[in-house]
């Protein structure tokens, strides 16, 4: 199995790697030449093949856009090896494969090294003789690496969480819209298909509040994972919830914290604390709902209660009904 990550992590740090937006041409550039592998190989290559080229690749990109965002807000990159992680498997049949590296098969041999040759003419040639000796000392290491257990491979341990910031810069007065989405938002707290096992039905809606997630299940395994923020008004809700009521661009009622600045009731038009759609659910008090906000997402917040991008509270709000259960875990 190729380590993507380290060849990736190699271009994207080489003394003449670019910013952002050079990091995810070098990414588009290596899904491309390997969805084109995928597409001529389809009918002599198994739905289990493409979906584990697409994993190990994605898996890796998250990573290094995991990390570098971590060491931008000052947390230490922590040196876990996820590779293998099974959270971010795309379903092959629902969308088409963009990205993939290697299964065990040999026959997979040929995509890898398109993303190889890619990455050394990102290094350049010097970069590259550099990368091939370190690459070549690793698969000996792997060579000599007891396999690994059978639940492990199974059931990979989850990667490390997040810091939890609150999201003090984030926050916006109401009234001043921060658009429906975020430019800057990392990789992993965009709205994605992502491999998920679970014993729910599909259709249920599953809030992970300490990894900051929501989950709808998909047939087949797999789930569309949103990032959300979580305010303190639901930092103790648990278990299963229903939807009761559904509101689109819902008016905004100040707590008790905010009278005093904000007396009157806000409608519902941009910039509003609720963003652009509310999913109440059954308790009472807990919700789902948009955001003005959205740099907060991934972080804990003083107001509110699930908070998603107005992009993504518009998608979820299309995609579920009445009674629809939810367990926020």
């Amino acid at each position: 199995m190729v380590d993507y990550y380290s060849i990736l992590l190699r271009a994207v740090t080489a003394p003449n790697a670019g910013d952002a937006e050079w990091r995810r041409a070098i990414y588009a550039r290596s899904r491309q030449m390997l969805a084109t592998q995928i597409r001529a190989r389809r009918p002599s290559t198994t739905m289990a093949e493409i979906a584990a080229e697409q994993a190990d690749l994605e898996a890796a990109i998250e990573r290094i856009e995991s990390e570098l965002a971590w060491t931008e807000r000052g947390a230490a990159a922590e040196d876990t090896d996820f590779a293998d992680r099974s959270d971010d498997i795309a379903n092959p049949e629902e969308i088409e494969p963009e990205c993939g590296p290697l299964a065990a098969p040999s026959r997979l041999s040929r995509p890898a090294w398109i993303v190889i040759a890619i990455v050394a003419a990102a290094l350049g040639a010097g970069g590259y003789i550099a990368w091939s000796g370190t690459a070549h000392k690793s698969s000996a290491a792997q060579k000599s690496a007891p396999p690994a257990l059978k639940s492990e491979a199974q059931n990979p341990a989850p990667p490390p969480a997040r810091p939890i910031n609150v999201a003090k810069n984030g926050e916006l007065a109401p009234g001043i819209d921060g658009g429906s989405t975020e430019a800057d938002l990392p990789y992993v707290l965009r709205r994605q298909p992502t491999f998920y096992r679970t014993l729910q039905p599909a259709g249920t809606i599953i809030v992970d509040k300490q990894q900051h997630y929501l989950y709808l299940i998909q047939p087949n395994n797999v789930a569309l994972r949103y990032g959300i923020a979580l305010g303190e008004q639901c930092t103790d809700v648990a278990g299963l919830r229903h939807i009761a009521s559904m509101t689109e661009w819902p008016p905004w009622q100040p707590p008790p914290d905010l009278l005093k600045r904000n007396p009157a009731m806000m409608p519902g038009v941009p910039g509003n604390p609720l963003g652009a759609r509310l999913l109440a659910l059954d308790d009472g008090s807990s919700r789902i709902h948009g955001t003005n906000a959205p740099k907060t997402i991934g972080n804990a917040v003083a107001f509110g209660c699930i908070r998603l991008i107005n992009d993504d509270i518009v998608d979820l709000y299309s995609r579920v009904k009445l009674s629809t259960p939810v367990v926020v875990n």
